[in-house]
């Protein structure tokens, strides 16, 4: 049975060309980025990735601050403007709550300046149940919406040096 999902989506200007930041974001390393916000763990390790994640059913686990890991499979790849994946497998309270999350990222170059770089992503989970719902809501609206600001600043920080700013 299909219940109503829970989205958000953020955005950051970069001061790199689309392929600069395409190519910084893909293969990122997610402890770098992923530093924890409130009840919400940071991202400690990687293991069992296949290939340099850069091609359609990779996959990888990710391990979690609480003792908790979640599993990504990449779903698309277009070079420079997009990337998709599934988050699946939640160890932790979340997998109670969810089957998968979804995650798109966009990177959309600026008609103004040819070394900017606008980049979207969202982030959908899907509830295992009706019950689920309002309290993934909850956590999306008051956690997870400001988890992934932190992350997208952090990725722009990241970016902003690379281009000597």
């Amino acid at each position: 049975m299909k219940f109503k999902t829970i989205s958000s989506l953020v955005s950051a200007k970069v001061g790199v060309d689309t392929i600069d930041a395409f190519c910084h974001v893909v293969p990122i390393d997610l402890t770098s980025i992923f530093t924890g916000y409130g009840l919400l763990p940071a991202v400690i390790s990687i293991e069992a990735q296949t290939g340099n994640w850069d091609a359609i059913g990779q996959t990888k686990t990710v391990n979690l601050s609480d003792g908790s890991s979640v599993k990504e499979r990449l779903t698309q790849y277009q070079k420079p403007d997009y990337f998709s994946y599934v988050v699946s497998d939640f160890s932790g309270i979340l997998g109670l709550l969810i089957t998968s999350a979804v995650g798109e990222w966009w990177f959309e170059s600026s008609d103004l300046s040819p070394n900017s770089t606008l980049i979207r992503w969202s982030y959908t989970f899907i509830p295992k149940s009706l019950i689920a719902i309002p309290i993934l809501w909850i956590v999306n609206k008051f956690l997870w919406a400001g988890y992934m600001q932190s992350v997208i600043s952090n990725i722009q920080i990241q970016l902003d040096r690379t281009a000597g700013k």
